[in-house]
């Protein structure tokens, strides 16, 4: 008889543990097997069976130390009966813990049938030992006196629970990556505390201590591993984003190859004027109901509002690839919620692992993205469009950095008279001192900023750099009369545009003459009200306009002819087609005389040989913007060729007058 017995509390704590698991009627403790395999790989039904175990090793436990103390001849069949039943669900402990641990950390993922039946081979030699024992007194038994003892072969039993144990350590810390590190910390702590119950019983017999702190393990276990009442949606009843994070991170972990299918509603923002609180909230569950409906095996995860998830591991390719068109099939058709019908529209993605994504990392940025491109109805998003919103993602990200922490700068290039056979004039551009954004043209990253109102300081940034540049009015006495900045039509959605830029004129007392605004031909032909209504404004205290890009996209003569503009910048596109194509060429030439006689100046961008140069100021160009003369500079060096170019005038000057 055990002097000291915690059996007793051992049950009453498991029994809690197991009640409380099952009336909380989580989805993860319904349970659908298919097979074998699938069995084994359910960590939640593997956990349910500890419980089980536990409960029945402590009850029989009890009843037999019970029967122990009022011996009889009667009582010895119930003694044999109850040490029987003990040891049989005693050997499934240590064996389903291993097996736990390795559904956790998600070791036993991607495992054959084969793997398993040789994984079970020492627990099935354990209770077979256990079954003969009624005959063969091996494993423990009564003396003359009913008193229990150990039988020669126990050890045995004991070492193979060590050896489940064993197993379960190597499997936990070669696949713990695979875990967040504080439950790594956590299961740690619970599987010594676990160990060490054996290890006492195993020593001290009289000490009854092993069920009790494997009780306490599955508690732990419980609170922080198996109960997912904060990684439930509390709409849906899914499991939340959390929970799809934990789950991803296990499989990747393990060097798993599965597939997500990702599903969006991308038009419930139409439902939401028409519909209350709860309709809306009765419209999801009835989504996530389907949802689940058609995956059965595997679990539905509401990762972000209107956001759901499913994962495949078994036959990932082909059972996605039928999920994304039963979903696509079913949300072409209507839905009803009360007694409205409605059209509900879904992207579906399919993303691979790790052939799309590798890193845990990169899943959860991703899942984190914003819509993706717009498209009406339901339809299948590729991959490559999500990878497309991920990089316009990253370049968005990098942009606020750059804005951030100042990494801004503005360059220069020249604009050079035919004229006056020198530069008077400069196009300030923005440049980023990123080693992302280095990489990537402006054309790329200018469109982000302005989809994000990026573009609104980094258009304030420019508009101060420039002024402050001009402060000194050095670059006036080297003979530059104004410089051009770009101004985005988005730029003009902000109503306190033309305050903010005259606040920043008057702190450098800059003359509004020297600065020069250039806008597209997209943003001049714009229907917004607020961008003529701003362009009148800033005209009207002095500001003068180029219009640029003309010739491409939006050309409109109209709008040539009844706006006033100083410069009209002729794109660099049609001047080298020109090169190779006569009937393009003459249509430059007759452009630009067209231009000139409205008594615009004709600014000619990407001019880089003579023959370019010499064919405009033929066709009566003025002004000239390209590599011919200079590429975009940083401030000093522009600052150096303004003064190297004037040097040059003076010297040349000089020897004629000589």
């Amino acid at each position: 008889m055990s002097m000291i017995n915690f059996e007793p509390a051992a049950l009453v704590l498991t029994i809690f543990c197991l009640i409380y698991s099952l009336i909380t009627k989580r989805k993860q403790y319904t349970f659908s097997f298919e097979s074998f395999k699938s069995i084994m790989l359910n960590r939640h039904f593997v956990f349910i069976t500890l419980l089980i175990s536990v409960i029945l090793s402590a009850a029989t436990s009890v009843f037999s130390v019970y029967l122990q103390s009022i011996a009889t001849a009667e009582l010895v069949f119930w003694q044999y009966f109850f040490h029987e039943i003990y040891y049989i669900f005693h050997d499934a402990l240590s064996t389903a813990f291993a097996l736990y641990i390795m559904n956790v950390t998600s070791a036993s993922a991607g495992r054959g049938r084969r793997f398993f039946l040789i994984f079970l081979i020492p627990f099935f030699v354990s209770e077979i030992l256990v079954f003969i024992n009624i005959f063969s007194h091996i494993v423990f038994y009564m003396d003359d006196e009913f008193v229990y003892h150990r039988g020669p072969v126990l050890p045995v039993l004991y070492v193979i629970g060590l050896l489940y144990l064993i197993l379960a350590f190597v499997y936990f810390f070669r696949y713990k990556k695979a875990i967040s590190h504080a439950d790594s910390r956590a299961i740690g702590i619970l599987m010594l505390l676990s160990a060490a119950g054996v290890i006492i019983q195993a020593l001290r017999s009289e000490i009854a201590v092993e069920l009790f702190a494997e009780s306490l393990t599955l508690l732990g276990m419980m609170i922080m591993l198996e109960e997912r009442g904060g990684y439930t949606d509390a709409v849906t009843g899914a499991l939340n984003r959390e929970a799809l994070i934990s789950t991803t991170r296990r499989l990747i972990g393990t060097n798993q190859s599965f597939n997500i299918v990702l599903v969006k509603l991308t038009n419930m923002d139409l439902f939401t004027r028409l519909f209350d609180g709860r309709e809306m909230d009765n419209l999801m569950m009835d989504v996530a109901a389907w949802l689940t409906s058609i995956s059965s095996e595997e679990t539905l995860y509401s990762y972000r509002s209107e956001n759901f998830a499913i994962i495949y591991q078994r036959d990932p390719e082909n059972r996605s690839t039928e999920a994304a068109d039963t979903i696509l099939e079913r949300f072409g058709k209507e839905w009803k919620s009360g007694e409205a019908t409605l059209k509900l529209d879904v992207a579906v993605s399919i993303v691979r692992i790790p052939i799309d994504i590798s890193t845990t990392e990169d899943l959860i940025e991703m899942l984190t993205l914003g819509d993706y491109k717009k498209g009406s109805g339901s339809r299948l998003v590729p991959y490559d469009e999500i990878l497309a919103s991920r990089h316009d993602r990253e370049i968005e990200q990098a942009l606020r950095d750059a804005v951030d922490n100042k990494k801004l700068r503005v360059w220069y290039q020249p604009i050079w008279s035919v004229e006056k056979q020198r530069t008077i004039a400069a196009e300030a551009l923005l440049r980023i001192d990123s080693e992302m954004l280095r990489q990537i043209s402006p054309e790329v990253y200018i469109p982000i900023a302005e989809q994000t109102g990026i573009i609104r300081d980094i258009g304030l940034f420019v508009f101060e750099d420039v002024c402050r540049l001009l402060q000194s009015g050095h670059l006036q006495k080297l003979g530059l009369s104004y410089i051009e900045l770009n101004l985005s039509v988005y730029q003009f959605m902000y109503d306190d545009l033309v305050e903010l830029f005259e606040n920043i004129r008057k702190k450098y007392s800059i003359p509004v003459e020297s600065l020069n605004l250039e806008i597209t031909e997209s943003a001049s032909t714009s229907d917004a009200p607020i961008v003529e209504q701003t362009m009148k404004a800033l005209r009207d205290l002095g500001y003068t306009f180029s219009l640029d890009d003309f010739g491409t996209g939006y050309s409109n003569l109209k709008e040539l002819i009844s706006s006033t503009y100083t410069n009209v910048k002729i794109d660099k596109s049609l001047l080298w087609k020109a090169d190779h194509n006569d009937n393009i060429s003459s249509l430059l030439e007759g452009l630009i005389r067209l231009i000139r006689s409205l008594d615009y100046n004709v600014v000619q961008e990407g001019v880089e040989t003579v023959s370019q140069l010499e064919r405009t100021a033929a066709s009566g160009g003025n002004l000239i913007q390209g590599y011919y003369f200079s590429r975009p500079l940083p401030e000093n060096d522009f600052v150096s060729y303004l003064e190297n170019e004037a040097k040059k005038a003076f010297e040349a000057k000089k020897a004629v007058e000589a």
